[in-house]
């Protein structure tokens, strides 16, 4: 059995995950693209952990490659993982020197110690178990490497987020989740046990601004809403659309940047 069948929220997420990745391809990466904090993305954020000297770089979870396209340098091999060929045949026609593979994130074809860093932009939000995820990267890293994880932070929302996200909500009857629920707050224990040290957990918050509909479609599109009824979502945007009608509609994202040393 899938380690990503039906849970105590009664998703199954296996399925839901690979329909959302064949119908969204690129979705995610356009919305972490189009989210900033002093013009800058939650990917040259995560990006900037990762040493100039690191020659060999996995993106866990690579989607179509954003975090790798950041990361890519002359004499610098990243090596881009995910479980969707539909995400990787966009990645590749964004990257064609892009190195690109299809494998499970907890059962990885790359040598033990190859890689001098391991990158992932949601990959811990997505992929389970945790602990099987977490060693497999200790794993593949070299002694010495650095391990780079950005997820989003469950901080409450800005004061002035709260009316316009509420009628959103109430319109969903769900909010936006991922199958770890809310269990990001444990990585620095659970790398310690790998033999990964913190090195780094910190916070950051960014803001997605909607101006248009194609704002509005651009956000809903991107949310894992395993459940909810297409026309439910469709509301959803005619809402957002008709609030940013009168002003511009700026929706707080918080996002956490773990980094570890092995």
């Amino acid at each position: 059995m899938s380690v990503f069948s039906r849970r105590a929220d009664g998703v199954d997420w296996h399925r839901y995950l690979s329909q959302f990745h064949r119908e969204h391809v690129g979705a995610i990466e356009e919305l972490l693209q189009r989210i900033e904090s002093g013009g800058r993305s939650p990917y040259s954020w995560l990006a900037r952990a990762i040493s100039e000297s690191s020659t060999t770089v996995l993106d866990l979870a690579c989607g179509t490659g954003g975090v790798g396209r950041e990361l890519a340098r002359p004499g610098r091999t990243v090596i881009g993982v995910d479980m969707s060929g539909f995400e990787l045949t966009e990645a590749r026609r964004r990257s064609p020197d892009g190195v690109f593979l299809r494998a499970d994130a907890r059962r990885l074809p790359l040598r033990d110690g190859s890689m001098q860093a391991v990158v992932s932009s949601l990959g811990f939000a997505v992929v389970r178990p945790m602990p099987v995820l977490a060693r497999e990267v200790e794993r593949v890293l070299a002694p010495g490497g650095v391990v780079a994880i950005m997820s989003p932070s469950w901080q409450s929302v800005q004061l002035h987020d709260i009316p316009v996200v509420s009628k959103v909500l109430s319109i969903l009857h769900s909010t936006p989740h991922f199958p770890s629920g809310r269990s990001q707050p444990g990585l620095p224990s659970l790398f310690a046990a790998h033999g990964i040290r913190k090195v780094e957990d910190a916070k950051e918050r960014y803001t997605y601004t909607v101006r248009t509909r194609e704002d509005a479609e651009r956000l809903l599109e991107a949310l894992y809403l395993p459940g909810v009824a297409a026309g439910r979502i469709s509301r959803a945007i005619d809402t957002l659309t008709e609030t940013a009608g009168h002003r511009p509609v700026r929706i707080s994202v918080p996002m956490r940047r773990f980094v570890g040393i092995k």
